[in-house]
């Protein structure tokens, strides 16, 4: 900034925002200030943003550009302290190509060049994650969706992986408003797809960024001029020279809207697309939605004392086929699914262990589409937990129980001509899980596919 200089970044970094369930439905907020005159609540933002102006002139003498970054950061603060504890579904679509033909070279800054002259390579993988996200008091929580009580905390680690990449729903607004972001300023007002937004720019160095390893990067805010409410964040991060790390550039373009969680509106984020450039020249595009946002509830039923059983017998061979069909279109990485078991199995020691129509629930621990260099699905299944007593002479609803179980007929399952080996196969299988490989451009897995699974 040029001027606001001190007095109005004291006053943000002695901001803080604290829930006070005296408010309506508890969901108030308390906006409070490092000097002395002035508190308010969240319905009154916008006074307070008068009132921050109006205390920085009081202060020192600032330009009306510097009132307006001031204003804008501390309307984006509250939405933080709004969103925090509420989760979405977040279901997200991502595809990588082939490099293109880079006419600089295979150096960073050629790759980078060649964006904006080569055409987009050929699709080489594609795949959907679907998880839920909460924005947690320190950064995003990620957790299965419709997970019962028996589930693993990470099948296939797919909840190690989110956490790891990813910043869209809430860490790196916090971050940038918690001290990584300097050099705020206004570039006046530009046209966006939301029409004409505010526009204020920002870098962060290496030394203050919690971007990408520790990145520098720079970026935008985007306000709606006159309410200052927060539309886009813009974030770009390029590394021309040939030192560490896989990726040459990365670009976050995240939209945010106002959204009613219970009886509130809240300003979360609506979607992200994330464009990057990896070393090797392939290119990742990955698109990101949120739906069905909703405040953590934290009155979680206990588990049931019907729910502990005698467990199943080892080596006990079940047939099972998928209830709801996976299909390639819509399925995603995450999706809970339900496998049902074809015959009933007994023995004379325990009489009947399962019966025919008895459910598997578990996940697809990853379903990966790719075009080259062949034509070929890759879908991996974890199944934790087994419902009893809801098949032949049951009830509707049964006993669900922990199970372990191990594939005995997965790997290739349609004819191809280099059929994958028992060694690669066991590398790509999840822990107690069956990695199952097609051939055809399109997939579907219904009741006719049928798999074998033994308990251990």
């Amino acid at each position: 900034m040029a001027a606001v200089g001190q007095p109005i970044q004291i006053i943000l970094r002695n901001l803080s925002v604290s829930r006070d369930a005296s408010e309506t439905k508890g969901f108030g907020l308390k906006l409070k200030f490092g000097m002395p005159g002035i508190h308010c609540s969240r319905r009154t933002v916008l006074i307070c943003c008068v009132a921050v102006a109006a205390a920085a002139l009081l202060l020192a003498a600032d330009t009306a550009a510097d009132l307006l970054v001031a204003r804008v950061k501390v309307g984006i603060t509250a939405d933080i302290a709004d969103s925090r504890g509420v989760s979405c579904m977040e279901s997200v679509e991502r595809t990588r190509y082939m490099p293109r033909k880079a006419a600089g070279g295979p150096t960073c800054a050629g790759l980078i060049a060649a964006v904006a002259t080569a055409p987009l390579g050929d699709v080489e993988w594609h795949d959907r994650l679907r998880l839920n996200v909460t924005a947690g008091s320190a950064a995003e929580e990620f957790a299965l969706t419709e997970a019962s009580r028996f589930e693993g905390a990470d099948i296939a680690g797919m909840l190690k992986t989110a956490d790891a990449g990813r910043g869209e729903f809430s860490t790196f607004l916090r971050n940038l408003m918690a001290g990584d972001g300097e050099s705020f300023e206004t570039r006046g007002v530009e046209q966006t797809p939301y029409g004409q937004l505010q526009a204020i720019g920002f870098t962060v160095p290496a030394a203050r960024s919690h971007f990408q390893g520790g990145a520098a990067y720079r970026g935008s805010l985007y306000a709606r001029p006159g309410s200052n409410e927060l539309k886009r964040l813009l974030l770009v991060s390029e590394n021309a020279s040939a030192g560490a790390g896989e990726t040459c550039r990365v670009q976050y373009t995240i939209d945010y809207a106002e959204t009613r969680v219970g009886e509130s509106e809240i300003v979360l984020p609506q979607s992200s697309i994330m464009d990057a450039i990896d070393r090797d020249g392939k290119e990742v595009h990955s698109e990101t939605f949120y739906s069905s946002c909703r405040r953590q509830r934290t009155d979680a039923a206990a588990p049931s004392a019907a729910a502990v059983a005698k467990p199943l017998p080892p080596n006990t061979r079940l047939k099972v086929r998928f209830e709801v069909p996976i299909e390639g279109e819509t399925a995603a990485t995450g999706d809970p699914v339900i496998g049902i078991i074809r015959t009933t199995v007994k023995d004379k020691q325990n009489g009947v262990i399962v019966h025919a129509g008895d459910r598997l629930h578990g996940r697809i621990a990853a379903i990966e589409e790719y075009l080259l260099p062949h034509l070929q699905w890759n879908v991996a299944i974890v199944f934790e937990t087994i419902e009893r007593g809801v098949g032949e002479h049951g009830i509707d609803q049964g006993v669900e129980q922990p199970v372990t179980l191990v594939p005995l007929d997965d790997g290739d399952r349609e004819p191809h001509d280099e059929p994958m080996g028992p060694a690669e196969l066991q590398k790509l299988r999840p822990t107690g899980g069956g990695y199952f490989v097609f051939h055809d451009a399109n997939l579907l897995i219904d009741k006719n596919f049928e798999m074998e699974w033994e308990t251990r």
